[in-house]
């Protein structure tokens, strides 16, 4: 079975499409100025102005198609996608599973008081474990950790961030650097702790600290060196 219309005739889609679609894919809605459906596939192409609504999930976008049977979707020309808590903008989107999702161009992902921003963004909205490639930023509360690429779960945080790293905390007037780092913090709690690692640098309220590696603990923003050799240079407090 194949269905194709314009947004003109909506109504009649509602009243052939979505009983198909419901019967494999429950609590799924999709509009779209152009759309077709193909029964045997279970894939629904559409153009202009899509609105796609699975469970908690919105996505919008420009041109794309979703698939009932494997609940599979992909949207390109600017895409959004609105679930439980978070928030989603990229230039195309991949879904799987209505749960793992694949976003390119310019992504910028809010999950409750985080921001994720990346050149490419991979994420699991049930596991919440994140790969963020490319100008890679995780934004918590005042806390900002940039790299080349940044992974791990941004819910119960615990992060790894690898090439040209830096942290900075404004609050903290702290500001460091390193080839890479772990971030580890829990959930609304002052708990956290920076290990970073490889030419590690930090600089706070005017004082330097250099060493191969520094845990830095956030919660009273004291710093430890390992690794070897390490140099403070402390400034006179005017």
């Amino acid at each position: 079975m194949k269905i194709k219309t314009m947004l003109a005739v909506v109504g009649l889609i509602s009243a052939m499409a979505i009983p198909v679609w419901a019967e494999q894919s429950p609590n799924l809605a999709i509009t779209a100025d152009t759309l077709s459906y193909d029964g045997t596939t279970g894939k629904a192409s559409a153009t202009g102005n899509i609105v796609i609504t699975k469970d908690d999930k919105v996505m919008t976008g420009a041109t794309g198609w979703y698939n009932t049977k494997t609940e599979e979707a992909y949207l390109g020309g600017g895409v959004s996608m609105m679930g439980t808590n978070m928030s989603l903008s990229a230039s195309t989107l991949h879904s799987y599973n209505n749960s793992e999702i694949e976003a390119d161009g310019s992504v910028h992902l809010t999950k409750d008081n985080k921001q994720v921003f990346g050149n490419k963004v991979t994420y699991n909205t049930k596991t919440e474990y994140a790969t963020v490639v490319g100008d890679a930023k995780l934004v918590m509360d005042d806390d900002v950790l940039t790299a080349n690429e940044i992974q791990g779960n941004i819910g119960g945080i615990d992060v790894t961030a690898t090439g040209n790293v830096t942290l900075n905390s404004a609050k903290r007037n702290l500001s460091a650097t390193a080839d890479s780092a772990q971030y580890t913090q829990t959930p609304g709690q002052n708990n956290g702790v920076a290990y970073l690692r490889g030419n590690a640098h930090a600089v706070q309220n005017g004082n330097v600290l250099n060493a191969p590696e520094l845990r830095i603990n956030l919660a009273d923003n004291s710093a430890q060196t390992e690794g070897g050799r390490s140099t403070l240079i402390i400034t006179p407090q005017q």
